[in-house]
This record gives structure tokens, C-alpha cells and sequence, in this order.
């Protein structure tokens, strides 16, 4: 027992001198001694100390200071995991974890950063869609073109990874990895065959015959009108990818579009023909920047992240003190005013949030926004508001809602519309109460129709040995029973109750769009076009992403770059405000009228 001790205080020993930076001989361990003797044993050797002194140890501080101020700065982003658009929307010390909206932001701060040489990107699975990828290809290029090298790395690229990949000055690749580049592929799935099947009747009326949200419903094909909408979509989509990596890698666009039609490209062949630069792994990215900057390098992982306020988790005092803090609703504690963005993301349904933090989200929901709509008006330091918009669609009369809550925010402050991935039926319903609409150039918009009905199960429930009775008073009471199908007056009924709302949206389209579109019948009857295409029709002011649309917002509050902050509405909810009640926009918000 005393022997291991020994060893171990001796390790100890070692283990701190090491760390300390200092040199230190160890005493032998004498053995034990077989039989009890008076002799002395031989004294140990007197160890001889090499601590260093004070002004030594400032000495070599300032020499590795020294050592590293030479280096090059290289930002470093990790894009191994899921990369979200915006802000979580519930956060217990902060939201600190990179979104897509702070890349794009620290990429624009390291463009105009003297101190940073160079950037580099480890890619895994981002989550990105197209659309997202353009933005940040974009980015990188624009860094590029400021003159600091970008190194992407991945162990193999999709055609998404690879078109982000694109705008990077340096594409590296793992030796034995792969481009997977299989083009533009979109399935529908119909399922009328199968509900005749099991007696189960889609019961749909459609407005615009091109509108066909309804048909994977109610039929077995596609019709004619939508196999020439997708066929429109893909063929654009293919030639946005060929163009779009041409241009940022300098290659002829035959040469892109062969390289997709044979999908799978070794790494040799790859770097061969261009489409990537080094084949090395990841270990061997530090050699490949140091060799293209002439210098070693200094990796900064942290680059542009906010301050985190320090906690004290060995006090529990300390720890209920941060879970407990109110988000930041108030304006920034600087002296500029805002840019507010609000994030639109997923299907459009009526009435407010689930407050459960942990929900899976993936909803627009149109009191939350109106609530958010509302504190973005009430706020005199936010000078103008961007409405960030991916969305399908979904319900009509929420997508009014919030039409009406963000015209009545766009008649004091300027508000512009930046489509992500899609804005399509009650998403462009949305988006046509800005003031501008900026869209990225793959972005899918219009769908400007109305699809709606019910799902009659009568015939499967007669299957099952299933029955049921109604008792019911009024001509109307089961016009949505799923017992039975519309009658001939209950179709004409909703029929003309959908006509209606398809007059209200393209006459909310034409209330801000009446410059722009010459004819609505040309772009509506649930037509779908890319950005570009919209843009040509009027549908769209301008093609480019989120920070071109908040440049664009704040010239139009009269501010220039640096004289404004961004700030995202609603700031990710607290454990402090569930307990307070705070939805989004805090409880102010939830009233139509300022409290006296």
C-alpha cells in the first residue's frame, strides 16, 4: 500500500511539473529492506530543481504570445450537425449553438476582419436545402473575392453540399470519398386506387387547375396541368445547379452536367476534372492552409460568438439565477437601433403556440405571428423588420390573419419578405404583404389557389362492421361529417365559399402587387414558378437572400452598415418566461391595444 502511494504522489509530482512547464528529477524509490538494520542507509540523491523563475516564466508567456501573433487567424465553423435557419425557440442559458443566420453574419465580419487570413468549414450533414446552400455559397465567395482563401472539407458532397461547397476557394475531399450528384428528382405518391381499396372517398373541390395540393388525394396520376408544373420545376432547379457550380468553379457547363448524369465521381477523377482541389483528410487540413499561407495557423473556434455570461454551477444560487432570467425582449444594450427578422417556417395553421418548449414545432402558427407582428410595431427602436418565409402554405384564414397584422406593421415601418426555400399558396399569401420580396434563386413561389374538402369513410367503416347514427338539426349539420360524401347543393355551397377566398388572395396579391403583376390570371390557378421566373412575372422584386433583404430594409430606415443591429423576434423563451406566461412577444403583445 505504501509502495503504491509512492507512485502515485510520485505521479502527481510529474503530472503538475509537466503541466507547469518545469523539469523535475525524482528521487529513487528505495526497496524495501529484507532484515531490521542500524546501518544508514546511503542518502538519496539531492534532487536538483529546474523551477524557473518569475521574470523566466513572463519570458516564455510573451515568446508563445509572440509565437502566435505571427500565426495566421483561420475561422473555423464545424457544419457537422443540423444547421437551423434561426434561433432555437426555447433556450434554459442562451442560444448559442450556430444557425444559418450567424453564419452568414460572423462569414460578413470575417470579410471585412484584417486579423483573419483565411476560413475553414467541416461539413457532415448539415440539413441544408438548396436554397440555403446558394446563401452560403454566396458568402463564401464574396469572402473570397475579398482575397481570403476559403478550405471546405467533407468526406463526400451531395449535390446540395457540393453547390455550398462551390463558393469556397479551396474544395478538399477525402482521398477514398466521392461526389454523389444525382440531379433533380421529384416523386409524387397517389392513392385513389388504394382508398377504392378500402372504401375511403376524398371528397376535394379545387380552385385553379393548377392547383394540385389535392390529387395524391384524388387520383391515380397526376394530371396533365401539374406533371407540366413539376416538369417546369425540375428543369429549372437542373439548370440553377449546372450554372450556379460552373460559374463559381470556372468550368464549362457541359462538363457539370456530365459529371451528373454519371452521378457517382471518384475523388481522383473529381480533382482531375476540377470539381475539387486537395484529396486529403482531415488531419492533413492544417498542412494544406499553412502551405497556402505561407505561415502556421491559428484556429479560432469561437469567432464572432456573443459573450456568454459566466456561471457559477457549484452555486445553486447562481445556477436558478440564469435558469430563471428573462429573454432579452428589450432592445439591444447598445445605442443603435434594430433591424427586427421574423422567421415564418413551416405549414400555416390557425391559433397560437404549444408552450411546450420541447414540442416539435414546424408551424406557423397566426396568433403567435400577429402577437410578434404586434411588438415589432409598439417597439420604437426597431426601424424596419424582415420576414424570413418557408412555407407550402395551409390554412387560408390564418394566412389572413397575418396578412392583415403585417400590413398594419408595414404602414409605419418598412417591411420586406426574404424567401428561404419555398412560399407557396397561404406562404406567398404571407409574403404579399411586404413592401419588397427578395427571394433565393431556387426558391419555389406562387401556388396562388384554393384546394379543400373532406375524407368520407363511410365505405371503411361498412368494412370494419362499423355503424353510426346522426341526429342533427339543419339542413347543413353534417356538411363535414365523414360519413358521407357533399350533396350536389353542399358542393356548389363550398364551391362558391372557396371561389370567394381565392378572389380575397389574389386581390391581397394585387393590394401590393398591382405595379408589378400585369395579369394575376397569368401567374395564379395554383401556378408555381422558381425566383427567377417570378421575378420575370412580377411575383418577385429581387433575387438574393436574407442579407441582401435586411441591406435592403435598412436603407429604405435610411441606416448603412454598422449604424443598426439585427435582432430576432421573438428571442428564444426562458424557463422565466413560461412561469410569467410570456408567448411570443410577451403579454403586452397579446392585447390589440397598448395597456395605459
Amino acid at each position: 500500500m505504501e509502495f503504491r502511494m509512492k507512485k502515485f504522489r510520485a505521479f502527481l509530482t510529474l503530472s503538475l511539473c509537466t503541466l507547469l512547464g518545469t523539469a523535475f528529477v525524482l528521487p529513487a524509490i528505495a526497496k524495501p529492506a529484507t532484515k531490521p538494520t542500524t546501518v544508514p542507509s546511503t542518502p538519496a540523491v539531492k534532487p536538483t530543481s529546474d523551477f524557473k523563475s518569475p521574470a523566466e516564466l513572463m519570458k516564455q508567456l510573451k515568446a508563445e504570445k509572440d509565437r502566435q501573433s505571427k500565426m495566421s487567424q483561420v475561422v473555423y465553423f464545424n457544419l457537422y450537425d443540423n444547421l437551423s435557419e434561426g434561433q432555437a425557440p426555447f433556450s434554459l442559458f442562451g442560444d448559442y449553438k450556430l444557425n444559418l443566420r450567424s453564419l452568414l453574419e460572423r462569414l460578413e465580419k470575417v470579410k471585412n476582419d484584417p486579423k483573419v487570413k483565411g476560413v475553414l468549414i467541416t461539413l457532415g450533414d448539415p440539413g441544408l436545402s438548396l436554397s440555403q446552400a446558394q446563401e452560403v455559397r454566396d458568402a463564401l465567395a464574396a469572402v473570397v473575392k475579398a482575397g481570403k482563401p476559403v478550405f471546405i472539407h467533407a468526406d463526400g458532397y451531395d449535390t446540395t453540399l457540393y453547390t455550398m461547397a462551390s463558393g469556397a476557394s479551396d474544395i478538399c475531399l477525402l482521398e477514398g470519398g466521392e461526389l454523389m450528384l444525382p440531379g433533380v428528382g421529384i416523386e409524387s405518391m397517389f392513392f385513389k386506387d388504394l382508398f377504392d381499396k378500402f372504401g375511403v372517398k376524398a371528397d376535394y373541390v379545387q380552385i385553379g387547375e393548377y392547383k394540385g395540393a389535392d390529387e395524391s388525394y384524388t387520383r391515380a396520376h397526376a394530371s396533365d396541368e401539374l406533371r407540366g408544373e413539376m416538369k417546369k420545376l425540375t428543369e429549372g432547379m437542373f439548370e440553377e445547379i449546372v450554372a450556379g457550380i460552373a460559374t463559381a468553379r470556372k468550368l464549362d457547363k457541359k462538363v457539370v452536367a456530365d459529371s451528373i448524369d454519371e452521378t457517382m465521381i471518384p475523388a481522383k477523377v473529381a480533382k482531375a476534372r476540377g470539381l475539387v482541389d486537395h484529396l486529403v483528410d482531415q488531419d492533413g487540413l492544417r498542412d494544406v492552409i499553412a502551405k497556402k499561407l505561407g505561415n502556421d495557423i491559428d484556429l479560432d473556434t469561437r469567432y464572432g460568438e456573443p459573450k456568454r455570461e459566466a456561471m457559477d454551477f457549484t452555486n445553486i444560487f447562481s445556477i436558478l439565477s440564469s435558469l430563471t432570467k428573462k429573454s432579452q425582449q428589450e432592445p439591444n444594450d447598445s445605442s443603435k437601433p434594430d433591424i427586427a427578422v421574423i422567421y415564418a417556417e413551416g405549414v400555416i395553421v390557425d391559433g397560437d403556440d404549444d408552450d411546450n418548449p420541447f414540442s416539435g414545432g414546424g408551424q406557423i402558427t397566426s396568433e403567435s405571428m400577429r402577437k410578434t407582428f404586434r411588438m415589432a410595431l409598439r417597439d420604437d427602436n426597431i426601424k424596419a423588420v424582415v420576414v424570413r418565409i418557408d412555407s407550402p402554405g395551409g390554412s387560408a384564414l390564418a394566412s389572413e390573419v397575418m396578412w392583415q397584422g403585417l400590413r398594419r406593421l408595414a404602414a409605419k415601418k418598412p417591411v420586406i419578405i426574404s424567401v428561404g426555400g419555398m412560399a407557396a399558396s397561404g406562404g406567398y399569401y404571407l409574403a404579399s404583404a411586404g413592401d419588397t420580396i427578395y427571394a433565393d434563386p431556387t426558391a419555389i413561389v406562387g401556388s396562388i389557389g384554393v384546394v379543400g374538402g373532406k375524407f368520407v369513410l363511410e365505405g371503411l367503416f361498412e368494412k370494419l362492421g362499423i355503424h353510426t347514427e346522426r341526429f342533427a338539426q339543419g339542413r347543413n349539420a353534417g356538411l363535414f361529417s365523414m360519413n358521407e360524401p357533399f350533396t350536389e347543393r353542399q358542393k356548389v355551397m363550398v364551391t362558391t365559399w372557396m371561389k370567394g377566398t381565392y378572389d380575397q388572395f389574389t386581390s391581397r396579391v394585387m393590394h401590393t402587387r398591382k405595379d408589378k403583376i400585369k395579369d394575376i390570371d397569368q401567374v395564379a390557378r395554383g401556378r408555381i414558378f422558381l425566383a427567377k421566373q417570378a421575378k420575370e412575372l412580377g411575383m418577385v422584386d429581387e433575387l438574393g437572400g436574407v442579407e441582401a433583404a435586411i441591406n435592403y430594409a435598412a436603407g429604405k430606415a435610411k441606416m448603412t452598415k454598422g449604424q443598426f443591429d439585427v435582432r430576432i423576434l421573438p428571442a428564444p423563451r426562458t424557463l422565466a418566461d413560461m412561469f410569467a406566461g410570456g408567448g411570443a412577444g410577451g403579454a403586452q403583445s397579446a392585447f390589440p391595444f397598448k395597456a395605459s
